[in-house]
Formats: structure tokens, sequence, C-alpha cells
């Protein structure tokens, strides 16, 4: 009796070890896979200064929020002259506090104009929106000095693009502070001063921290292929929505295309030919899949050239009118699960094999359809060479393979690089997560007895 408890107990501390080890393991290796996932969200809410500090900060800075008046009692001139210097000192500002003031994680710049105590300007802008308007807009290929911010009417074009409120009577909307934070002044002063020079005088600053201007940045990524491809109608409307429509276009054929060939399929192998031609048959299929798609690849791009399928959609949804083997596997199976009687009962009373198919085999095949369905869809999201290869147009492009153009752009910053893979990303976790239950449940409802 003695021997029997102490080998139950080694026993159960062995148990207890095994436990505390699987646990460890699996604690270290989530980590080890989130880690770079967080790096990215990391990086894309950092700056473009911030994002290549050595050693690199695992958590970005705090975002900061600057405020600033401007005071123009002492103008003479027109109210059209007024509302010029009022532009050509916000976009002077503006460009000027990016330039000079990069390390200070200055997200929002706000910019007040004020005249005998009433607000009559207000601006206001995103430090990613001056990023991309340096580097692919009106600035682009320049360097920022006043010179070259106020040639001609570039600052008028930006601050059109940027946005402001203007009226001679006052903006009620608008209040410009007068609190006056010494540190900031200084630092605004050697901007202003020596830099770039502004027609009115600085009154007021401040400067706050909003975090929530961190997000806001994901929001003005998405604008970066209408900068990046402004010459394109589609992209210049629908920005980065346009490589979205595209790619969910693509994947919806592919979802329902191989949901209705590989039911059909299936159904004939299962249910309409002999034991011999249906084990041909899907020897067939599945044969092909394990044929390299490198080893095909020139050949279907030839074929599809000849076709006229090349820089086109039906380029994008030809190669998924083709069976996929496993599928059609997975369909012959659960259909062969499915009790002869009922397909003899339908018979009898003179059902057609349409019938049998629609009325009878689909309705119990949504295990196996949500299977199909959620794998087509998390497997294809992320494809890329096919779509690379058959499309030049801009206005064709997937997620991915705008994401592979975006980023071989030289003026492309890391931590925009970051926000946009991010956002591509998204869906398929979102996804997963969502449908996990159904995912597990399809795949535990889809085995096939042998």
């Amino acid at each position: 009796m003695k021997k029997e408890k102490s080998q139950k107990v080694r026993l159960s501390r062995g148990d207890l070890s095994l436990k505390i080890a699987s646990v460890i393991i699996t604690v270290v290796s989530m980590l080890l896979i989130l880690f770079p996932f967080v790096l990215t969200i990391s990086n894309a809410m950092k700056d473009n200064i911030k994002i290549y500090d050595v050693p690199p900060k695992l958590l970005p800075d705090p975002a900061h929020s600057l405020s600033m008046t401007v005071d123009y009692s002492n103008f003479k001139g027109s109210e059209s002259e007024l509302e010029t210097a009022l532009q050509n000192d916000m976009v002077s500002a503006m460009f000027g506090i990016y330039t000079k003031l990069d390390r200070e994680s200055i997200f929002e710049i706000k910019f007040y104009g004020v005249q005998n105590g009433k607000t009559i300007f207000y601006s206001r802008v995103h430090q990613i929106e001056l990023q991309m308007e340096k580097d692919y807009g009106i600035y682009e290929g320049t360097v920022l000095k006043p010179q070259t911010l106020l040639y001609k009417d570039r600052a008028q074009r930006v601050s059109n693009i940027i946005g402001y409120d203007f009226n001679v009577e006052g903006l009620t909307s608008h209040t410009a502070p007068e609190i006056l934070q010494t540190e900031t002044m200084e630092k605004l002063d050697t901007v202003f001063a020596k830099k770039f020079p502004l027609t009115g005088e600085l009154t007021a600053c401040k400067t706050t921290k909003n975090n929530m201007l961190l997000l806001e940045s994901f929001v003005h990524y998405m604008k970066l292929p209408q900068y990046m491809y402004s010459s394109n109608p589609t992209i210049a409307r629908y920005g980065f929505m346009a490589f979205v429509g595209n790619t969910i276009l693509v994947i919806g054929f592919a979802m329902i295309s191989q949901v209705l060939l590989c039911s059909i399929c299936g159904f004939v192998i299962s249910r309409l030919m002999n034991p011999r031609a249906a084990r041909f048959a899907l020897l067939f299929f599945l044969g092909a899949m394990m044929i390299p798609f490198v080893s095909i690849m020139l050949p279907q791009l030839i074929m599809y050239r000849e076709m006229g399928a090349y820089n086109n959609y039906a380029a994008l949804l030809l190669p998924f009118l083709y069976p996929y083997g496993f599928y059609v596997y997975l369909f012959k199976g659960f259909f062969d699960r499915i009790p002869g009687s009922y397909f003899e009962a339908a018979r009898l009373d003179g059902a057609s094999n349409f019938f049998l198919y629609t009325r009878i085999c689909m309705p119990l095949s949504k295990p196996i359809i949500s299977m199909i369905a959620l794998q087509t869809f998390l497997g294809n999201w992320n494809d890329f060479f096919w779509a690379w290869m058959v499309t030049e147009r801009q206005d064709l492009w997937t997620l991915n393979v705008a994401l592979y153009n975006i980023s071989n752009n030289v003026s492309t910053k890391q931590n925009a690089l970051m926000g946009i893979s991010l956002v591509t990303v998204l869906p398929v976790i979102i996804v997963a997560l969502i449908f996990s239950k159904q995912l597990k449940a399809s795949i535990m409802s889809s085995g096939v007895k042998g």
C-alpha cells in the first residue's frame, strides 16, 4: 500500500511539473509570436524621427498637441491681403515646427489668428499630413525654406488642402488660447525669429498631451495612396479603399466559386459516378494539388495573356474557376456520410439530380461550406504572387500588391509602411477571432470516415 501511495505521489508530482513546463512554454511561445505584432503597432504610432532611435523603444512617446495664437491687430491691408498673410503664416508655422522641432513628438498643430481681440482664423493639421505633403504633395523634392514654402501660390494651395476657417467678423466655433508657456515660446522663437519669420506677432502658445493623436495617424495612412498615385482617378478618389475593394472582389469571387464548383464535383463523384470512376476522378483532383505552382506559372501566364486575361479583372478571377482538390475531397467525404435513404426517397418522388444537390446535399453541408469559406478567405487575403504578375494598372492592385509597391517607393516612411501593414493584417486577425468557434466546429464535423 505504501509503495502504491508513493508511486501516486510521484506521478502527481510529475504531472504537475509537466503542466508547469507546458504553461511556461506556451506563454513564452505566445510572447515570441506577439512581439513582432506589438512592435509593428508601436512603430506605426511613432513619428518618422523617433522610429530610428537607438536603442529602440517598445512604446511610443506621448503625442503632443501645440496651439499657437498669432496677432494681426497691426496689419494694414485689405481682407484678401489679410487672408493671404494668414495662409502664408499658417504654412510657414506648421512646416517650420515640423522641420525644426521634429524631436518633440508634436503630432498636432493648431494655428489661431486674432485681430483686435477676435479670433478670425483657425487651422489644424496632423503631423502625418505635413509628412505626406512634403514627400508626395506640393513640396515634393524641395527643401523646406520660406522661399520654397511661399513660392507663387504654394501656400494657398497647401492651406486649401489642409483646410481653414476665416472670418474677419470673428469665428464663434473657435477661441484662440491666451496661455503663454515660457518653454514652448522659447522653442517657437528659435523657429520663427531666425528661420521662418511670420507677418503677425506670436502672443500665446501651449503644448498638451493627447495620445489619441497616435491612433489618428492610421486615418492619414489610409490617404497615402491618394498622394502617391494622384494621377490615377480611381485611387485619387477612393484612396486605400480602392485596393480593399479589389481584394474583397477577388476573395468574394473565390469563396463563391470554390463552394459551388467543389460541391458540384463532390456531389457528382459521390452520388453519380460508379466507384471506379469516382476513385479516378478524386485521384485526379488530389494529384493536381501535388503540382508546384512554380512549374505551371509561366505557361499559365502565357495562356492567360493569349486569352486576353491580363491586366484586367479576368486575370484575377479566372484562376478560381478550377476546383481545389482538397475541398472536393471534403465535400465528397461529407456527401458519402449522408444516409442513402434520403436520396432513395427523393428519387421515388421523382426528384432530379439538381433537386438532390440543392435540397438535400447543400443544406446539410453548412459546416463544410463555412469551413471552406473561412479557409478561402484566410488563404487568399495574403495572396500576392499571381496578382502581382497579372496586374500593371494601379487601380487593379490588391492589398498586398499595393503594399509591395508602396514599400518600394523611396519616399515611403517606415512609420507609414508599418501602419499600412498593420491595417492589411487586422481583417484576418479579426475574422479568425470572431469565427474561431465556427472554424473549430466545422473542422471537427468535416472528418471523413475511412
